[in-house]
């Protein structure tokens, strides 16, 4: 089998099992492009290093495309198309582990006192696209590709479309975040003109995610809102949709409900795959939440005997 072809293989079995792997994708055919598109078997340690250790790359990044490529041999193995791993020694230090930054509402606010107008985005446009990843959870590029038709202000619903054409999701919005949706779209009428998408540039064309991250740095910067941690020193907006899972699980946490049951609603409605990815938050809820977290989820027996 060939290169080309097992990776073709691979990401098709990924998107069958609801796994987004447009990143994994093109980190392997980035790898298949350095390798060149010979059997699969005949791909050796030194071409998976020469990929991984050009210049410019980060630590976290090289252990990001070292597990993508790890799991991509890992899986022809276990079907018998090679006879090893042709993996290098992996580096001696893992990179530290991811951690969002999760903006306190002080901070949101000051995020949104501080936006400006740009050449290409104009204040309200830049402020309800904020506002709706974080008061939805979305992806970026959910936001980015949201259509007014996917809003149902009737039903108070929004549809969230996938880059790849899969199956959607549907998500309650409340009242506030309906309303700035209204006026923001009576009020872009002109300038979206006959085009159905949700967001659009000042002339009217699809905003570019290099332009939004652009001038999301540019506003953080303003308001004064810098992280120790990462790969940038100022947060990202990717961070406002773990700042909504976070300030979920504050909230939930303040009013008693049980997590047990509460972590399965908040994954379906982030569009987590696995529960895992949603059970990471609890880690960043604040300190002072701690203990009631713990009691939380303690079995219910166990609960019931210690009150007694």
């Amino acid at each position: 089998m060939r290169f080309s072809t097992a990776i073709a293989k691979y990401a098709a079995w990924k998107r069958e099992r609801g796994v987004r792997f447009a990143r994994g994708e093109s980190a392997l055919r980035t790898l298949l492009r350095s390798a060149e598109d010979g059997p699969l078997d005949q791909i050796t340690p030194k071409h998976i290093s020469t990929y991984l250790d050009r210049s410019g790359m980060s630590a976290y990044t090289w252990w990001r495309e070292y597990q993508i490529i790890r799991s991509f041999f890992q899986f022809w193995l276990s079907r018998h198309m090679l006879a090893r791993l042709p993996l290098p020694r992996p580096q001696a230090a893992l990179p530290p582990p991811f951690r969002p930054y999760i903006f306190s509402r002080t901070e949101l606010v000051r995020l949104l006192l501080a936006i400006e107008r740009t050449p290409l985005l104009d204040p309200m446009t830049m402020r309800t696209f904020l506002l709706f990843v974080y008061g939805t959870g979305a992806r970026v590029y959910e936001a980015i590709n949201l259509r007014v038709s996917d809003i149902n202000f009737q039903n108070k619903l929004v549809s969230l479309r996938r880059p790849d054409g899969g199956q959607r999701r549907m998500l309650p919005i409340g009242r506030i975040l309906r309303n700035t949706l209204d006026l923001y779209l009576q009020s872009s009428a002109a300038q979206r003109r006959d085009a159905d998408l949700v967001f659009v540039t000042c002339n009217g064309r699809q905003i570019r995610h290099n332009t939004l991250r652009y001038n999301f740095v540019r506003i953080c910067a303003r308001a004064r809102i810098y992280q120790e941690h990462g790969h940038s020193p100022t947060p990202g907006m990717h961070d406002l949709r773990h700042t909504f899972a976070v300030h979920v699980l504050e909230t939930w946490v303040r009013e008693g409900k049980d997590l047990r049951q509460k972590l399965p609603v908040l994954s379906g409605y982030m569009g987590h795959t696995l529960l895992k990815s949603t059970e990471l938050y609890l880690r960043l809820v604040p300190d002072r939440f701690v203990k009631p977290l713990l009691r939380l989820q303690e079995p219910p027996n166990r609960r019931k005997d210690g009150a007694a």
